[in-house]
């Protein structure tokens, strides 16, 4: 299917929403949903050929300007979780951190909010510590705060999230 604008987009996993951004650059508008490895079932885990908890990148925090406050998130490095983006929304997302989503739950509809050239669906798929909570991350726009800088490197070149495959978990889908 061709993605046009204002087509449906529904979460793909059950999960909670820890992340919801409005405008922000370079996603938009987004939803970031966590799902908990042990919530899925293990044949799943086998297909997604996911790395273990240590980073699986060299941080590189200089492809960036990436600010850097030396706090350490409180995050729970013991558990990991998936974590689904879904950037590009047509309109800022109706969800509010914290709230449970449901697989096939609506989320929004294809947009091209942020940097998007097109309307489109950017469907990130990370796996990095349990718990990880971000008030917004933001890069690559002048009205970036230092702290939307940060989270947005932690997020894209840290190591602590490692990119998993979203096409492998779309597969595993009935």
């Amino acid at each position: 299917q061709i993605a046009l604008e204002g087509r449906p987009v529904h979460a793909v996993l059950d999960g909670l929403t820890t992340m919801t951004l409005a405008g922000r650059f370079p996603y938009g508008n987004a939803v970031l949903v966590e799902t908990p490895l042990e919530a899925l079932p293990e044949a799943w885990l086998a297909e997604l050929q996911l790395f273990g908890p240590q980073p699986t990148l060299a941080p590189d925090r200089a492809a960036l300007t990436c600010p850097q406050s030396g706090a350490a998130p409180a995050w729970d490095a013991g558990r990991r979780s998936l974590y689904l983006l879904y950037a590009h929304l047509q309109d800022p997302p109706a969800l509010q951190p914290g709230e449970a989503v449901g697989c096939g739950q609506p989320l929004g509809a294809i947009g091209d909010s942020g940097n998007a050239l097109n309307p489109h669906l950017h469907l990130e798929a990370r796996v990095g510590p349990a718990g990880a909570r971000f008030a917004s991350l933001a890069h690559y726009d002048a009205g970036a705060s230092l702290e939307e800088m940060e989270n947005y490197c932690t997020w894209r070149v840290s190591g602590l999230f490692q990119l998993a495959d979203p096409l492998r978990l779309l597969a595993l889908q009935p």
